[in-house]
């Protein structure tokens, strides 16, 4: 269901809030379903997972303020979570399909860093050192599966 949050504004002169458009995933939980615009900077990402608790702002208006990441509600972020350095086959929004070697899972970041091992796509950035790894949002994955 598609509702009203209001999202923290970063770098103003005094606190601010933007109403984005989200949809509700669980009690507190929504998912931000709307890009920020080019001359705002949002305390939580685009299309991200946020916990929101109600707030009443200035003159007496009440809403629902994201305060936090919430993450741990996404199912890819708890499988990758539970086997950081194992082997999975992933697809990303962007429809590459790899398997990569989970590094490291970042919730506060949203994302994970892994060792590419193989790919269905030409990488516009290569690596320039062998010990280099890639990232990406939890945003962007579609789906993951454990590998044997």
């Amino acid at each position: 269901m598609e509702t009203l949050i209001y999202m923290p504004l970063v770098g103003e002169v005094t606190d601010c809030w933007r109403s984005v458009r989200a949809r509700r995933l669980a009690e507190d939980i929504f998912e931000v379903i709307e890009q920020s615009p080019a001359n705002e900077s949002w305390k939580f990402a685009p299309f991200s997972r946020v916990r929101c608790q109600n707030r009443t702002f200035a003159a007496g208006k009440a809403g629902l303020e994201a305060f936090e990441y919430a993450i741990e509600s996404d199912p890819n972020y708890q499988l990758l979570k539970k086997h950081e350095k194992e082997t999975f086959r992933v697809v990303l929004k962007d429809g590459e399909e790899a398997v990569v070697k989970v590094i490291c899972v970042d919730g506060e970041h949203e994302d994970f860093v892994y060792d590419l091992l193989s790919t269905n796509r030409e990488r516009e950035h290569h690596r320039v050192r062998s010990d280099a790894a890639y990232c990406a949002k939890f945003a962007d994955l579609v789906s993951a599966r454990l590998e044997p």
